[in-house]
């Protein structure tokens, strides 16, 4: 091996750990600092000037017999139904409404305020910032605030914790990086932004801010934000095991009973916001057959998915399942991926490893115990009792696939930060043969099928790693070999699932032509019934609550049992009970009789009785369904 380019490659110096400066750009001169927050200020302005979006709500003109319409870039997702058929629409439907609490223009008369935080005119605006703009900017525009301010509360807040945890400025913001623009978060990202994006936020002020009283309060609005926003318990319960385990296993000094005593100050004061703002409807969905009895067993995730997290594209055609998965989707197949797991197996320094692992063993054991906790419920059949002991009852195995990912890629990230890396020769031809081994491997999830496995993402990687080759060869970059292979980490992850989104400017999803619409959906059967609430053939999701029209077809996040119980009053109770009283679409079937549960959150109901008058003019549910059987 040539000694020189041996010596190139090589760097066993650990990145210097911040002492004191936890900033998000510490380490940075002042001239840097302000050139780079510059920079980023100047995109944010001119993504919400252009009222950019990555909402994939151009699938709904076709949908709605419109005109097809493109994103400016990418491709409009189908799989995420729950952004463009329901959070967008109910977005419409907030500002249709003037940021009313309810929805005055719809059949069901149904309440605006929902676990998926909307722009509305109430005491909760003052937890909702990413809405503030509404109130300031048009509805396009506004939108694109609320992408863009979740996008930075991402990047941001996660590279604090990550401060927080001692990693430098740059390393802090490479690993953020690679955070967002992993799998699992892009497929879920435009519902459930806030869950992802305000989830750090209260760790930072509890571990950050020094004056007791700010710290309590910081902490405990932030927590409040991220409770309303998106309260989605197997994320937030997923965020905050994987947060905990870190703060254990790298700052425990920060561990006092005070602090530990400000943070239930800070949790009760948030829970009591939340529950405030909630308490209508809280019982409500906590009654519901689903979600609110929904509870989890450990398992049913495939350990081919263990791997996933070492070979990205292991499981996918591009973002698709490849056929031996074919039950799954898009989303449920996504894991919190990237290469630095695969990459501090190779490159890691050993000896500085072992070092540091025989002066650290309770942080590994902390961190390898938390990993083992969370692969366990997501890969054993752990009965749903134990779950509950832990919480991780409400967490779908597939869903805590967040929580070990956050651990595995930020640990991974600490142990090349606190070690150093060694760019040998041997090592980077190591890396290429792995990855060449994880591409082959995709034949044996092809079911036979040898085409449609491979696709340009996979070549991503290779072209990564050729990078970083290139670049450790530079003298001037290869003494930041850590940081290069941070670097090269967040840049595999940018390029590969950066565009799952699309770029979708906002401006026309708020100049619906409801009068098109309308009559695109009479040309195909919808009519009005005694009410003149519109019947439509088909499932719409909320699309057309969102284009100002009352109509049958929506999405109900709370129960409207009294609605239904005037069409269905002689159902049994039981059945009535376990149709309607879920979160739910509702999709109107032409040659039906009576209403049925098509799958947890779709319920089919006959066009004849919703076009007839009500069987019972009573709104009461007691009253109407008096003469139900029990």
């Amino acid at each position: 091996m040539d000694p020189t380019f041996e010596n190139e490659m090589s760097d066993s110096a650990p990145t210097p750990l911040p002492a004191h400066d936890a900033s998000l750009l510490g380490g940075l001169r002042s001239s840097q600092a302000r050139l780079f927050a510059g920079i980023v200020a100047l995109l944010c302005i001119l993504y919400v000037a252009f009222a950019l979006t990555p909402s994939s709500y151009a699938l709904a003109y076709e949908y709605l017999g419109l005109a097809p319409q493109q994103p400016l870039l990418g491709t409009a997702r189908y799989i995420r139904t729950d952004e463009w058929m329901v959070f967008t629409p109910y977005i419409q439907i907030a500002v249709g409404n003037d940021f009313g609490q309810v929805n005055a223009h719809s059949a069901y008369h149904e309440s605006l305020r929902t676990f998926q935080a909307l722009p509305l005119l109430d005491w909760g605006l003052l937890f909702k910032p990413y809405h503030w703009a509404f109130f300031l900017l048009p509805a396009a525009n506004a939108y694109s605030f609320f992408f863009m301010f979740m996008a930075m509360a991402f990047l941001c807040g996660w590279a604090l914790f990550l401060r927080q945890l001692r990693l430098p400025a740059l390393a802090a913001m490479l690993v953020s990086v690679t955070l967002f623009f992993a799998p699992f978060v892009q497929v879920w990202w435009t519902s459930n932004a806030g869950a992802f994006a305000l989830a750090p936020w209260a760790a930072v002020a509890w571990l950050r801010i020094g004056h007791r009283g700010l710290r309590i309060a910081a902490s405990a609005y932030a927590l409040a934000a991220w409770l309303v926003a998106v309260s989605y318990p197997p994320f937030i319960i997923s965020s905050l095991l994987a947060m905990a385990v870190l703060v254990l296993a790298f700052r425990r000094d920060a561990i006092t009973l005070r602090r530990l005593f400000d943070a239930a100050v800070a949790g009760a004061i948030a829970l009591a916001v939340f529950v405030g703002y909630f308490h209508d409807i809280i019982p409500i969905v906590r009654n519901t057959v689903y979600p609110g009895q929904r509870q989890s067993a450990g398992g049913g995730v495939g350990l081919t998915t263990l791997l996933a997290h070492l070979f990205p594209n292991l499981m996918t055609y591009r973002f698709a399942p490849l056929p031996l998965f074919k039950a799954s989707n898009d989303c449920e197949i996504a894991v919190l991926g990237s290469l630095l797991p695969l990459f501090t197996v190779v490159l890691a320094d050993g000896a500085r490893l072992r070092a540091w692992a025989g002066s650290h063993r309770s942080t590994l054991l902390i961190l390898a115990a938390g990993l083992l906790l969370i692969a366990c419920w997501i890969f054993l059949p752990i009965p749903a009792v134990v779950g509950k002991l832990t919480g991780l009852s409400m967490v779908p195995p597939a869903r805590a696939l967040l929580a070990f990912g956050l651990l595995l890629n930020i640990g991974c990230a600490m142990i090349l930060v606190r070690c150093g890396v060694r760019l040998e020769r041997w090592r980077l031809l190591l890396l290429a043969a792995l990855l060449v081994a994880g591409s082959l491997a995709k034949f044996l999830f092809g079911e036979g099928q040898l085409s449609r496995l491979h696709s340009t993402a996979d070549a991503l990687p290779y072209l990564c790693l050729a990078a970083l080759a290139i670049a450790a060869k530079r003298p001037r970059l290869s003494v930041h070999a850590a940081s290069l292979v941070l670097a090269t980490a967040a840049l595999a992850n940018l390029l590969g699932n950066g565009l799952f989104n699309p770029v979708q400017p906002a401006g026309p999803i708020f100049a619906m032509d409801r009068t098109a619409v309308l009559q695109s959906l009479q040309a195909r059967g919808a009519r009005n019934n005694t009410e003149g609430v519109l019947v439509a053939p088909g499932g719409f999701g909320a699309l057309l609550p969102g284009a100002g029209i009352a109509a049958v077809n929506h999405v109900l996040y709370l129960p409207q049992l009294d609605y239904f119980g005037r069409y269905f009053p002689a159902m049994q109770d039981e059945a009535f009970n376990f149709t309607f009283n879920r979160y739910h679409h509702i999709t109107v079937a032409a040659d039906s009789d009576m209403p049925r549960v098509l799958q947890g959150d779709l319920v089919e109901v006959p066009a004849n009785i919703l076009l007839a008058a009500p069987a019972c003019a009573t709104p009461g549910t007691r009253d109407c369904r008096a003469g139900a059987q029990p």
